[in-house]
């Protein structure tokens, strides 16, 4: 029986979401959990398959939950309980895409807690996030998108190793996006009552009227939108049908279910076949995040995926590509296109099927062509179904490292994703320049899934790949990574690479040596300078080398003197440094620091550092001792030798000689670096 007190009271009718035309249930929910009130859910997970309209109701909500952005609506005409409490900030929105675990773990870290400058940090500091009493809200958008490689697995570890400790920290209210297998896993471990899933593919979160309104609004066609809305199964086919139809405006409506139809009925709409559709999509299907693809490159990888020219058909086919692809275009770049939604890239990969590997291939190969004639291998097709790039791919004379440093942004980022799958990855680690120029966060991701595999990689690669969590999470310059690169090499044995570029240091020698706690030159008593490494609990615990040539020192270290304060104050160059990196500068008239010359990070700590009279760089880590002779001191004024003190008297025994003041047996742990100077940059880690 119906209630007729209900049936007398008219139904206020609200407008729906201006952004989303629907999702009103949705909308309902999320502003219940922004609300915070009693029974309200701690961690909201919004899933659904691609396409689904996942990260379209994130975007529509949190415009509702930003003050600015709240302005450009008119609050009267929406539903009140879809709209989240005006009086609370803006939440911090955290976006996932083409990014790894461990840097979203860094990104959520140093927003609320920091100050960690190593990652055995994290997970103390997610755990401490906010409290029971005073929650912090977190939004994590696209973390299906985690990741620059396909299939790398990064959003599970995504889910696994920041969603779940933020979801069950006490003091977080966490909205996360994601897939549904990773929706699933994290059900199974959280609380259910503090946990609510809204799948936009099941009830009552399927939005039916809000699929026929984006079609009508799209179609303004009123019978083909019914029937289109019936039809397609996501908010994204609606989309690829309706810009289908605006690409044939003569022709029937289009009525795809899946993407896959959309793909199928675009080509016979345009009388093409879905072969050449694929062909010429691949390319933008088989991109990673990041870069748009310039539109220059478009006919070239395309041609390079059919084995035929495809420019005449890429330039009549504006209309037939018109529903599958986005134009990019910002100041100063060239105009380039990205795959319009990553559910299209994923049909086209899966059509690709196992032909994939050799369209990689092919791709990597046209990318490398870009490069230009010089240096390393041509990138030309041998058409033999080799690589084309040969045994001169890890040559680097001529102007090899150059080409790398000219490349086109879109080239340095992605080569390594399309190289690894089409197997060409091994042969371009071999090449310095490459290791230097690509973009390290892909290039690290590509390496690590090569090493997986049980690939040997390339020595110089080996000794880049310690470096990448440092190149990563730091993102120094290429003139830094190179510097840093080549001392690393010296480390390991090896010839120092050639980058091609100017370095703020040449390293003179490097020797393994363990548990070096403080470092300082000293002078032996018939001159010349050595490095005095003092190592606790050794045998012996000084140990002394040839400051130019890192050979062993036999000299009584009691003979060994430490420069005095005023040889130290006509040094060149003036040392200040922290638990992981250093700075060298110049030193004005006056002995003030003047401008930086050099910067030295280190992935460890570092057991010391100092610098001789004459301005060698010596320093100490984890993996031993090195000198290393700063470039700046061929533009400053060289300074007088450092005083040789006269040797021992006769008359003092051998076996127990006397220390001369300064002598380096004068309390060794305590030797430390010329500290003074301007503060570390807080860009660089404090120890």
């Amino acid at each position: 029986m119906t209630d007729s007190s209900d049936a007398a009271v008219p139904q206020q009718s609200y407008q729906p979401h201006p952004y989303l035309g629907g999702r009103a249930v949705a909308l309902r929910a999320l502003a219940a959990w922004r609300s915070g009130g009693a029974g309200a859910p701690r961690t909201v997970l919004v899933t659904g398959r691609p396409g689904s309209g996942r990260s379209r109701l994130l975007t529509g909500f949190l415009m509702l939950c930003e003050p600015s952005r709240r302005e450009e609506f008119d609050l009267s005409v929406l539903d009140p309980a879809t709209v989240p409490p005006g009086e609370l900030p803006a939440p911090p929105v955290f976006d996932a895409t083409g990014l790894s675990a461990v840097q979203l773990r860094w990104l959520v870290a140093d927003h609320f807690s920091p100050g960690a400058v190593r990652a055995e940090e994290l997970d103390g500091r997610l755990a401490g996030i906010g409290s029971a009493g005073e929650p912090v809200t977190v939004v994590v958008a696209d973390a299906d998108r985690a990741g620059v490689l396909p299939r790398s697995g990064e959003p599970a570890r995504v889910a696994e190793e920041v969603l779940r400790p933020l979801a069950l920290a006490a003091g977080v209210r966490l909205l996360a996006e994601v897939d549904r297998a990773d929706a699933d896993r994290l059900a199974e471990v959280l609380p259910a009552g503090e946990l609510l899933v809204i799948d936009l593919d099941r009830e009552p979160w399927r939005d039916e009227e809000g699929l026929r309104l984006q079609a009508e609004f799209s179609l303004r066609q009123p019978d083909g939108a019914a029937q289109l809305a019936r039809t397609a199964d996501s908010p994204l086919v609606v989309r690829l049908a309706a810009w289908s139809a605006r690409s044939a405006p003569d022709g029937p409506v289009p009525l795809p279910r899946t993407v896959g139809d959309a793909l199928d009925l675009q080509a016979e709409l345009h009388g093409v076949t879905e072969l050449t559709l694929r062909r010429l999509l691949a390319p933008l299907a088989l991109a990673g995040p990041g870069e748009p693809l310039p539109l220059e490159l478009w006919a070239p990888l395309a041609s390079a995926v059919a084995g035929k020219d495809l420019g005449p058909a890429l330039a009549g086919g504006q209309h037939l590509l018109l529903p599958f692809f986005d134009l990019v275009t910002a100041e100063g770049r060239p105009p380039a296109v990205r795959i319009v939604h990553p559910a299209l890239g994923a049909e086209l990969r899966a059509r690709l099927g196992s032909t994939v590997h050799e369209v990689q291939r092919r791709l990597a190969t046209a990318l490398l062509a870009t490069l230009g004639d010089g240096g390393s291998g041509s990138g030309s097709d041998s058409g033999d179904g080799s690589s084309g790039i040969g045994i001169g791919i890890g040559d680097s004379d001529g102007d090899g490292p150059g080409r790398w440093a000219a490349a086109a942004p879109y080239v340095r980022e992605q080569l390594a994703g399309h190289a690894l799958e089409g197997g060409l990855l091994p042969g371009l680690l071999a090449d310095p320049g490459f290791l230097l120029h690509a973009e390290q966060v892909r290039l690290r991701a590509a390496v690590e899934h090569l090493v997986a595999t049980g690939a040997e990689l390339p020595p110089t690669a080996r000794t880049w790949l310690r470096l990448a969590p440092l190149f990563t999470r730091q993102e120094p310059g290429p003139e830094l990574r190179a510097a840093l690169l080549e001392h690393a090499a010296r480390q390991d044995g090896l010839p120092a690479p050639e980058f091609g570029l100017q370095l703020p240091w040449r390293t003179l020698w490097a020797r393994p040596l363990d548990g070096v706690r403080a470092v300082t030159a000293a002078a032996r008593p018939a001159g010349g300078a050595v490095l005095v490494a003092y190592r606790p609990g050794a045998e012996p615990e000084l140990a002394a080398y040839d400051a130019l040539t890192g050979e062993p020192d036999g000299t009584d270290p009691a003979l060994l003197v430490r420069p005095t304060d005023e040889e130290r104050s006509a040094t060149p160059l003036g040392l200040s440094t922290g638990g992981d990196y250093l700075r060298l500068w110049t030193r004005e008239a006056d002995g003030r620091a003047g401008a930086q010359v050099a910067l030295f990070l280190s992935a460890e700590p570092l057991g010391g550092a100092d610098l001789t009279p004459d301005g060698l760089l010596l320093l100490a880590d984890a993996r031993g001792v090195a000198a290393l002779r700063p470039t700046a001191l061929a533009s400053v004024p060289p300074t007088a030798p450092a005083s040789v003190p006269p040797p021992a008297p006769a008359s003092v025994s051998p076996t127990a000689p006397t220390a001369p003041a300064d002598s380096v047996l004068d309390a060794p742990a305590s030797v430390a670096p010329d500290a003074s100077g301007p503060a570390a940059p807080a860009a660089v880690p404090a120890g």
